[in-house]
């Protein structure tokens, strides 16, 4: 897998600046709007993007953020998402380095494996701001972040490693849940009585457990990936030759994004060209503000 830098060669060696003014000394500490949040995650991933060039990692924009790279041109105009996938050899260079090779002490990486997350994917965040999330109890909240997925190799035995996830997972979310709040009222019903059975379950653990039977995957070299520890879904193979890195315009940026896309796109969402209507616009459900 080539980096991204050695595909770029009409495009300047860093991305962008960082621009965001919001912790300027005369800015009085507040809550962050949807357009804060966007500012910092922009500020991460120039930081994320400038480390994978200057060390030769590839990475992608994927999901919500790829989608709104090529629809949008950024953002996707009711979100505030921010996604990257890297293949596994990457992602565990990344991981081992981002501290010492960062540039800011301000971002750090949150991950399961250091202890510091319930979260079985690593998270670039901004340790200046703070989020709460709806769903998720108090004591596991964390800063603004970008989020890094893996993309491993698909195993031979992909419905065993499935089952595996979905399982791990379900506990992992119910020993994190609210029993006081929920979509619906069955789902708050089913919360009230499963969630204290949950509560002796170790998110980290179960976390650390997610992310190690991803990590196995990649022993046995395939022509597509997978990105299991989010999607959950052992039919959504990802063919390896989408992933020629590129780079597009994002806001008043440019981040890398797999060669085909569209395909990718497709094979994700379905039909990806059409906003979809106003009442179906889903949003995160986080607030944020800074650190005093």
């Amino acid at each position: 897998m080539q980096a991204c830098d050695t595909i770029a060669t009409n495009l300047p060696c860093k991305s962008a600046p960082m621009k965001s003014e919001l912790f300027e000394k005369d800015n009085p500490m507040k809550s962050l709007t949807i357009d804060d949040m966007k500012s910092l995650e922009l500020d991460i991933m120039d930081e994320i993007d400038q480390v994978c060039r200057e060390h030769g990692l590839a990475y992608f924009l994927g999901y919500g953020s790829l989608l709104g790279a090529v629809r949008h041109k950024g953002f996707i105009p009711w979100d505030d998402d921010m996604d990257i996938l890297m293949p596994r050899k990457d992602y565990e260079t990344f991981l081992a380095n981002f501290q010492e090779w960062r540039h800011s002490n301000y971002y750090e990486v949150s991950f399961c494996r250091f202890k510091n997350s319930v979260h079985p994917f690593v998270k670039v965040i901004d340790k200046r701001t703070s989020v709460s999330e709806r769903f998720i109890r108090e004591e596991f909240k964390t800063g603004i972040w970008v989020d890094v997925f893996p993309l491993d190799d698909i195993p031979a035995n992909k419905k065993q490693v499935f089952r595996k996830h979905v399982w791990l997972t379900l506990k992992r979310d119910l020993s994190l849940s609210d029993p006081h709040d929920g979509t619906t009222k069955v789902a708050m019903l089913a919360k009230r009585v499963l969630v204290p059975f949950a509560r002796h379950i170790d998110p980290v653990h179960s976390a650390i457990l997610i992310d190690e039977n991803a990590a196995h995957c990649t022993k046995t070299p395939s022509d597509s990936y997978i990105e299991i520890v989010s999607m959950g879904d052992p039919n959504l193979e990802l063919p390896k030759r989408w992933f020629k890195p590129t780079y597009a315009p994002f806001e008043d940026r440019r981040y890398c994004i797999p060669s085909d896309a569209e395909a990718y796109l497709s094979h994700i969402y379905g039909d990806w060209k059409t906003p979809p209507p106003a009442d179906q616009r889903l949003k995160h459900t986080v607030e944020a503000c800074f650190l005093d």
